[in-house]
């Protein structure tokens, strides 16, 4: 089985609704041979939170790595590719593993199917990435809680250490209606025996507290500000038992943040923006040395601070330009919209751009009324059966009290839109959507690679790497005899580049994935004038068209126009003169020079130079 075979089948899961409940991950991992709860495997470490579980995920991982454990890492959902969501030791899952497991669980799978069971997209991945931590015999694995706890897919495994990070309202046609129903199956990631570090208050605070009590919790660590002053603050809330602070921002991507508890402290420079952030590595460096005392290794302050110092994390209040200052941020429901707004008004700017984006069941509404007042606003639609059309986004900020917003296909539309009305001095913040993000993302990370391709052999391998089908590559191989470039766009995107480039004679060969899940290979080969008509034919195209074209001038050389040339010589007068041949008719002179010797002392004098 091919890569692209395997992540079409993934793929296609998505389509079956989610189901509650994590025994048919614990089936799915019988039928591959594994089981989660052996002496033998992983250390497994769960997240779970309404907002902050990836980031907070992140640093336990970079910090461990830091103490010298191999550690697991799973995540979602992915910016550009599949196996983002599983890596060990820093390392994305090879594709070829990706190939190995859906290759032996897919008859399994199929059954279930058949008997009208089937596993969700979800499911599997974690199935996945929980087979392949087994496989890599890694110290430890940090999972990041899909929705809930109680009856999430990561809950397949018993953790020895676990976390909520805090609730708020959000899948509550799942999870429940008030933030104590939410935080009750949230709170059930607690690890028996052991205890259950939280940054809840209030209500929250008090369910978790009762839950984790019945689930056998041997304690409830709580980490948040120290002398927290809220109405109704509990004495746990107003000193708890790990008490972070936020120092403020050192650079436009960098902050400090301090740690401290009885008999520990750390103080770090953290690679993530936002006073949410302190609160997540306080949970981070709890939870690492709870790790730390299962093995009997002190996670010691220096690889706290390491591994903080380490624990970037794409996607989150990150900051791609300064001029105007570009900011991607995933932000998907209100809470952390107005995190992101929070967080943004610690820079100076001018006006503000927004490029939103949104998952058609979330609350929008509330969503642009914690997202910066008096922003221009151009609302668009990821790649997604799930996004909410652009136009009726725009409405929802248009109730909210936005003066100037409108409507666009494509993020990567909005964002070229966006990017033309901002100037130097202000600020363009792509939210609303993970999925929005990383489509935005790619105009900034997308690479055009040229390919040396001198027999047929080597353009096997270039198409292989990009995933091409069989036929294609034997359709392909042996034209790829001009200049070769391989890039990585989205589907649709990849769609008009073949349809384009075969309609100039020359070669295009697309990723044989189906779905629009991750970006997607493709390898274009022909000659410069035809690689030059096709960067003029995505001009001024849809769909971030206009901007590949312009990455692909860019790498090839590829000139929009003749550049003016400067020359030693006067301009306004002939500067060169060829003579081809000399007869008696080379000039008409009505038969003054018909004798050959005229005729060449008269080209003579033509040609000599003017006197300067």
């Amino acid at each position: 089985m091919q890569y692209h075979e395997a992540a079409n089948f993934l793929f296609d899961l998505r389509r079956f609704g989610v189901e509650p409940g994590f025994e048919s991950v614990q089936e799915l991992l019988a039928a591959v041979g594994v089981d989660p709860e052996s002496d033998d495997g992983p250390a497994y470490v769960q997240v779970a939170g309404t907002n902050g579980k990836g980031s907070t995920a992140r640093m336990v991982e970079s910090a461990l790595r830091e103490a010298g454990f191999s550690v697991g890492l799973y995540t979602s959902p992915h910016l550009e590719h599949l196996t983002e969501r599983v890596r060990v030791d820093g390392r994305e899952l090879p594709r070829s593993a990706v190939a190995e497991f859906v290759g032996e669980a897919k008859p399994w799978l199929v059954d279930r199917a058949a008997d009208g069971a089937p596993l969700t997209f979800f499911e599997v991945v974690t199935g996945l990435g929980i087979w392949w931590f087994e496989r890599a015999g890694v110290d430890v694995a940090v999972l990041e809680v899909g929705l809930g706890g109680e009856f999430d897919a990561t809950s397949a495994v018993a953790p020895v250490a676990s976390a909520v990070t805090n609730v708020s309202l959000e899948h509550t046609n799942v999870l429940g209606d008030t933030v104590e129903e939410i935080a009750e199956t949230k709170a059930h990631v607690t690890p028996e025996g052991r205890p259950l570090i939280t940054g809840t208050e209030g209500a929250a605070l008090s369910t978790v507290r009762e839950v984790a009590e019945e689930l056998g919790a041997s304690d409830v660590i709580t980490v948040g500000e120290d002398d927290w002053a809220g109405e109704g603050a509990t004495e746990a809330e107003a000193h708890p038992d790990v008490t972070v602070a936020y120092e403020g921002r050192v650079t436009h991507q960098q902050a400090g943040v301090s740690v401290a508890a009885d008999d520990w402290t750390v103080d770090a420079r953290l690679p993530l923006l936002g006073e949410h952030q302190a609160m997540n590595a306080g949970i981070a460096c709890t939870l690492a040395r709870q790790v730390g005392d299962e093995f009997g290794v002190d996670v010691d302050r220096g690889a706290l601070e390491r591994g903080l110092a380490k624990a970037d994390w794409p996607g989150r209040f990150e900051v791609m330009s300064q001029s105007p200052l570009t900011v991607l941020d995933g932000a998907h429901n209100p809470e952390a919209c107005g995190t992101v707004t929070e967080t943004l008004s610690t820079f100076d700017y001018d006006d503000c751009h927004l490029v939103v984006a949104a998952m058609h069941d979330k609350d929008t509404a509330a969503m642009a009324a914690a997202l910066p007042d008096g922003a221009r606003v151009t609302t668009c639609a990821p790649v997604t059966d799930r996004a909410e059309d652009p136009e009726v986004l725009a409405r929802t900020f248009e109730s909210a009290g936005y003066d100037d917003v409108r409507s666009t296909g494509s993020v990567a539309n909005a964002l070229s839109l966006a990017r033309e009305d901002a100037a130097d001095d202000d600020a363009l913040l792509v939210t609303g959507s993970l999925y929005a993000v990383a489509e935005a993302r790619a105009t900034w990370t997308r690479v055009q690679i040229p390919k040396q391709v001198d027999s047929i052999d080597d353009a096997e391998t270039v198409l292989r790497g990009a995933q091409v089908s069989e036929p294609g590559i034997w359709r392909m191989r042996g034209k790829a005899d001009h200049r070769v470039l391989h890039t990585r766009v989205q589907q649709r995107q990849a769609e008009y580049l073949k349809q384009e480039m075969l309609s100039l004679d020359g070669e295009c060969s697309a990723s044989a994935l189906r779905a629009g899940g991750e970006l997607h290979d493709v390898v274009l080969s022909g000659t410069m004038a035809q690689f030059k008509r096709l960067a003029e034919k995505l001009q001024g195209q849809p769909w971030g068209l206009s901007g590949l074209g312009e990455e692909i001038r860019q790498q090839l050389g590829i000139q929009h126009s003749p550049p003016e040339r400067e020359f030693p010589w006067p301009q306004d007068r002939t500067a060169v003169m060829g003579v081809l041949n000399v007869t008696p008719d080379s000039f008409h002179d009505g038969g003054e020079y018909e004798r050959v010797e005229d005729a060449v002392a008269r080209a003579r004098r033509w040609s000599t130079p003017a006197p300067t």
